[in-house]
């Protein structure tokens, strides 16, 4: 019989920033106990709930061709359903735009378990409709609220299908540092205003001229610049340029500045302005389904921001000129302060414990069943029809014809838990580890396992890893940088429990 707090497995998709695990983190912290959560993401920036002493397990995305992008949701469900039956999890949570087919086939074979997804709403006019299809097979869908949303025109505001709470937000969830302590610890000038530069990573030349004139014209004014990360990929800041920072999380740090100019996006807006952090918001038209246009010119219109479109260069220099003004970030700090407590992620967290608590309605059940077996005829016309008509359908065809499940090249695994470090492995080796150390998952193929995990969950992942990998001969000996970095954290010998090795 299960005591103490329900176990809650809380996904994450891999995005292009920390949003989704931001939130999932929020809620977690927002439930103070009410349950033992387990963070499972996509994302290679799991390793910052280290620092909260969470349980997490990362597992490789798609676009990784770790795993060959036609068996990969296969795989996606089966790491899924054993880490819930690993864990004793009463409820999943998948806080992503679109729920992947892995975590639909998961949701089928666990009927018991309440899948729920948490679905942020703000979409761009006439996207999405393929992923809205399925969220009825979902025990509950919860979005979070948003400061824009009277400007919603997506999808989603249409639907009567979502639990909605307020804004879900690390704020109030993190303690903040104070001004000084924060300066200190990102050891800024604090005798000079500081501003906070965060627009995100895209190719765009019309944010990378943005970044430069704000860059620019905050420096001619005495200000220090600090940014989060180069707008622009491949392209580094200079020694003499603006002074880059990298913390998690970045709410906790918001006392430091004096003024922003930021993204739009859903995690920075709510970050900022709950913070009080008088802010020029930029939409990235890069988003694919965030509509970052329309919640820049609410919440500018609304007078808790300035917003300015980067592709309006004498527009973007005049409102940077506003922020400027002392005057101008006074009004929008006291606007954002008359703000209520964001509240979202408190909510979230209760309707988490209580669908727990409660179970899947039989009710709920069948409707599953009901779209699953829709869902199924679609996928199956779509492999006998031509592509011009399955893809009118919303179903390309599947070209894959069943049979091996494993990839085309060989990996050697070398198990090594317990590391305390990134080692250095070759492409056709397959680190098996329980490690969470930041940079691990960057460049290599890694097979990660929960921390602590039980021998039977050990073979289950070792039997798994055998059907989507070609598991070649280990290697003879390993590697001289894992084995300096293996502590004995865990002396149990994995290659006894079904993991092959030398």
């Amino acid at each position: 019989m299960r005591t103490g707090p329900p176990t809650v497995v809380l996904a994450t998709t891999n995005g292009k920033g920390m949003g989704h695990l931001s939130r999932q983190l929020a809620l977690a912290l927002a439930s103070l106990g009410g349950m033992d959560p387990v963070i499972f993401s996509l994302s290679s920036a799991v390793t910052v709930v280290n620092q909260y002493g969470m349980r997490a397990e990362w597992a490789p995305g798609s676009q990784r061709k770790q795993v060959p992008r036609r068996h990969w949701d296969a795989y996606l469900a089966e790491r899924i359903t054993t880490l819930i039956t690993e864990t004793n999890a009463s409820a999943f949570v998948f806080d992503g735009v679109y729920p992947y087919d892995g975590v639909l086939r998961a949701l089928r074979r666990m009927p018991d378990v309440p899948f729920i997804w948490s679905r942020r709403a703000m979409w761009q006019k006439g996207v999405g409709a393929r992923a809205l299809r399925y969220r009825r097979l979902f025990a509950a869908v919860l979005e979070p609220g948003d400061l824009a949303s009277a400007g919603d025109v997506g999808r989603t505001v249409y639907l009567q299908d979502a639990r909605r709470v307020g804004p879900i937000t690390l704020v109030g969830q993190v303690p903040q540092l104070s001004r000084e302590q924060a300066i200190e610890q990102l050891e800024l000038d604090p005798d000079r205003p500081r501003l906070l530069l965060t627009l995100g990573s895209s190719k765009r030349s019309d944010l990378y001229s943005a970044y430069q004139r704000t860059v620019e014209q905050f420096t001619a004014a005495g200000w220090q610049v600090v940014v989060t990360s180069s707008p622009l990929r491949g392209r580094a800041a200079s020694a003499a340029g603006p002074k880059q920072i990298s913390v998690f999380p970045l709410v906790r740090y918001l006392k430091a500045f004096d003024a922003a100019v930021s993204a739009s996006g859903y995690n920075a807006v709510h970050e900022l302005l709950y913070s009080a952090v008088p802010t020029l918001l930029v939409p990235n038209a890069d988003a694919v389904t965030d509509d970052q246009r329309t919640r820049a010119r609410i919440v500018g219109n609304s007078g808790l921001a300035l917003a300015a479109d980067p592709d309006r260069p004498r527009e973007f220099d005049a409102v940077l000129a506003r922020l400027l003004d002392a005057r101008v970030r006074d009004r929008l700090s006291a606007s954002c302060r008359d703000l209520d407590p964001p509240t979202g992620a408190t909510e979230a967290a209760r309707t988490v414990i209580g669908l727990a608590a409660v179970g899947v309605p039989s009710g709920e059940r069948m409707e599953a069943a009901s779209l699953h077996a829709q869902r199924f005829a679609r996928r199956t016309i779509g492999r006998v029809l031509p592509p011009a008509i399955a893809n009118q359908l919303g179903r390309p065809p599947r070209l894959a014809r069943p049979g091996d499940l494993r990839g085309p090249l060989p990996v050697s695994p070398v198990l090594a838990p317990g590391l305390q470090g990134v080692p250095h492995i070759t492409r056709d080796q397959l680190l098996v580890t329980d490690a969470l150390t930041p940079g691990l998952f960057d460049g290599r193929f890694v097979e990660h396992l929960l921390p602590g995990a039980s021998d039977d969950y050990v073979r289950a992942r070792a039997e798994i890893a055998g059907r989507y990998y070609r598991l070649g001969a280990p290697s003879s000996v390993e590697t001289e940088s894992v084995e300096a970095i293996r502590t004995k954290s865990d002396e149990r010998d994995w290659s006894t429990l079904g993991w092959p090795a030398g």
